[in-house]
């Protein structure tokens, strides 16, 4: 009697999991129509035979809107769909050095932004880059600092938000605050999900070097992105790398 409890368990705990990858149930072309029958911003077809071709715009440099078009392998994973599963995300890397140069009323920060190309795969090209925006904040996220550059307007388009507490830097990438101690500092710019917080040696160094590498695909393809499917609905944006029911959705073509 046992035994055959212990084979009913397992046959139904294989049926439950060949239920959650069942593929079959999400195959078809997603996006965001217009009355045209053309998607606005993404279009994602999802075959049977577990390829997807993929339209959105720069996923790193979204402010551009450049349509970029990837194709790749899918796959359904408890329930979600997992486009390109075999490729992990890639992660910026920020590092920092730390100095005391005697200053007596201010602290010295310096921003150095590198991009590390990639293309099928693999490095082509790393290089130093004049970022458009990056916020750093101090100890607290309250104390935080927008660094641009002064040919960066403002007001282009009447629902962008004005920056704020903005600091426009020339080629030397420097700028000084006023003198404090300082336990952290957090990045944040186009490639990251979220601030990266740095904590420091020394709180009463007054000068720090801060080394920010954005590793980016030429192709902008997905790399191991979860889509949640739901009926007609596919959820596809998100909010610091987690996708959100919240943002607006796509729907099935024909549905």
């Amino acid at each position: 009697m046992k035994r055959i409890v212990y084979i009913l368990s397992i046959f139904l705990l294989v049926i439950h999991v060949q239920a959650q990858n069942d593929v079959s149930e999400f195959v078809g072309t997603y996006g965001d129509w217009m009355p045209n029958g053309k998607a606005l911003i993404t279009e994602l077809e999802l075959n049977a035979n577990g390829t997807f071709k993929l339209r959105t715009v720069d996923n790193v440099y979204p402010q551009t809107f450049k349509d970029y078009t990837n194709e790749g392998k899918w796959i359904v994973k408890d329930g979600e769909v997992i486009l390109n599963p075999t490729l992990k995300r890639r992660e910026p890397i920020v590092t920092m050095t730390e100095k005391q140069l005697g200053l007596k009323d201010s602290i010295l920060i310096k921003v150095n932004h590198y991009v590390e190309l990639y293309e099928n795969q693999q490095l082509v090209e790393k290089k130093k880059s004049e970022f458009d925006l990056l916020t750093l904040y101090f100890n607290k996220k309250r104390k935080y600092k927008h660094l641009t550059r002064k040919w960066l307007k403002e007001g282009s388009c009447v629902w962008a938000p004005r920056i704020k507490n903005r600091v426009n830097l020339d080629a030397t990438n420097t700028f000084k605050i006023a003198k404090k101690d300082i336990e952290k500092i957090c990045v944040y710019t186009y490639g990251f999900i979220d601030f990266i917080e740095l904590k420091t040696a020394n709180k009463t160094s007054d000068f720090f070097e801060i080394d920010v590498i954005v590793p980016i695909d030429k192709e902008r393809m997905p790399r191991n992105k979860k889509v949640i499917i739901k009926g007609n609905r596919a959820y596809f944006y998100e909010i610091k790398g987690k996708v959100k029911k919240s943002l607006n959705h796509l729907w099935r073509k024909g549905a």
